[in-house]
């Protein structure tokens, strides 16, 4: 009886262990958005899964012509117990680079074979996966031939780049020190022709390093200087008295329609608040507004001033802030102050598309208007709005009325151009010869 009743125990414990370790299915192989062309430092994304007993062994090998190398091979461990699992899932990312011998692999096509071996099904079957995927292999950069000769570029000011790239490529542009802007195809000039529009930013320096660069499908960049003059920029240096008046008048109005401003009882402390952490995060929203631009210019000729205006503050005066006799801050204001009428209307620039119509903390009510290849002009301090965002605009168009909503002491409009999010002074693109001769003649407008 004892030994019967032990057979069934045992028979039970092995029917068990049976079901849990039993494995019906083979390991899978998933590529994770695969790019359209591999070049050396390709980055490749690749799952292994298995929903039995887990992963027992991987192995990555790449074939071309009749050579062979294994780029990665892994072994995972098994689980203690039957009804643990082991390794169920791996995320992989791989790249030519980690070959031993890349020399030997040639431009063509390269194919990738991934094997992967799960644990045995009741410590006897094991079933195994081979997916191969075939890619073609770039190892040659782009050329880039410059079409524009002459480049002058002053500090805060703007300047465009023509030039003639090889193939089709993922991303090209100029480089002016650690920041980047994208060039856009002139298709009235042919395949492969692209303008950049760029700029120096006033607080650059005038030996900061510029290179134009483009980089294809697989990951081959190629840059390259280019000939310009850099002039140094000419800008003014203010002292501001704010007074507890003026902070009584303005800040009320911010704290109330701006949520990352808490109202305080000391009125400097919240002003320094406003001027300078509001100040910085709506710059940067304004440089996230850059990427919102059509790939082809909107505009022709030169860009309007507001009319009958005069100049209050010129672009990046630095200004140093004063209260009760003592210095309180000092900020760069990156625009002109254009005093007329109160409530005058405000004319747009220039042919564009509004993309911000709103209040927008220090601006006060403000509009930008894209006016394509990065190009934008802002308009801030306005009383009223009489466009909205996705309106598209024609020159001399009234975006609404001038005003002091915002960090405005009086009836004024900021104005100010934007060259792929960076703030560049307005006097080049109100000058009909300058936007003449570097921009449109090289876009193929004049």
């Amino acid at each position: 009886m004892i030994r019967k009743l032990f057979a069934l125990i045992l028979f039970l414990v092995l029917l068990v262990w049976s079901l849990l370790s039993w494995d019906s299915t083979s390991p899978e192989v998933y590529w994770i958005d695969p790019p359209e062309q591999l070049g050396p430092t390709s980055r490749l994304q690749i799952k292994i899964w298995d929903q039995g007993q887990g992963l027992q062994a991987l192995r990555i090998r790449v074939h071309q012509a009749n050579r062979s190398q294994i780029l990665l091979q892994a072994s995972y461990p098994d689980a203690n117990f039957p009804w643990d699992k082991g390794t169920l899932e791996r995320r992989l990312e791989v790249s030519l680079v980690d070959l031993p011998d890349l020399s030997e692999l040639v431009e063509g096509k390269v194919l990738f074979e991934v094997w992967v071996k799960d644990h045995p099904s009741l410590g006897i079957w094991s079933r195994e996966t081979v997916n191969q995927r075939s890619f073609d292999l770039d190892l040659t950069p782009p050329r880039i031939v410059l079409l524009s000769e002459q480049h002058y570029v002053r500090q805060g000011g703007s300047e465009t780049l023509t030039y003639r790239v090889s193939e089709k490529v993922h991303s090209t542009g100029v480089t002016v020190g650690d920041r980047k802007y994208k060039g856009y195809p002139i298709l009235s000039k042919g395949d492969g022709v692209y303008i950049c529009l760029f700029a120096l930013g006033h607080n650059q320096s005038i030996s900061t390093p510029m290179t134009v660069w483009a980089e294809d499908f697989g990951g081959n960049r190629h840059q390259q200087e280019f000939w310009k003059k850099v002039l140094p920029g000419r800008f003014q240096k203010k002292n501001i008295n704010i007074s507890d008046r003026f902070l009584q008048s303005v800040l009320p109005e911010i704290v109330e329609r701006t949520s990352q401003v808490q109202a305080a009882t000391d009125l400097v402390e919240m002003f320094l608040e406003v001027n300078g952490m509001l100040r910085r995060l709506n710059n940067r929203q304004i440089l996230e507004m850059a990427g919102q631009t059509s790939p082809k210019p909107l505009w022709t000729g030169t860009f309007l001033q507001l009319s009958n205006s005069k100049v209050e503050s010129s672009f990046a005066d630095f200004r140093s802030y004063y209260h009760g006799g003592q210095k309180i801050d000092e900020q760069t204001h990156l625009g002109f102050d254009l005093a007329s009428l109160p409530q005058s209307p405000v004319e747009c620039a220039n042919d564009g598309v509004v993309v911000h119509a709103g209040y927008l903390g220090i601006y006060g009510n403000c509009v930008i208007v894209d006016h394509g290849i990065g190009l934008q002009s802002l308009y801030g301090h306005m009383s009223q709005l009489e466009v909205k965002t996705g309106d598209p605009v024609r020159r001399g168009q009234s975006l609404g009325r001038t005003g002091k909503t915002g960090l405005a002491g009086g009836d004024h409009l900021h104005f100010t151009m934007l060259v792929q999010g960076t703030q560049v002074n307005p006097i080049e693109w109100w000058d009909e010869s300058w936007v003449k001769e570097r921009v449109l003649s090289r876009i193929g407008i004049y």
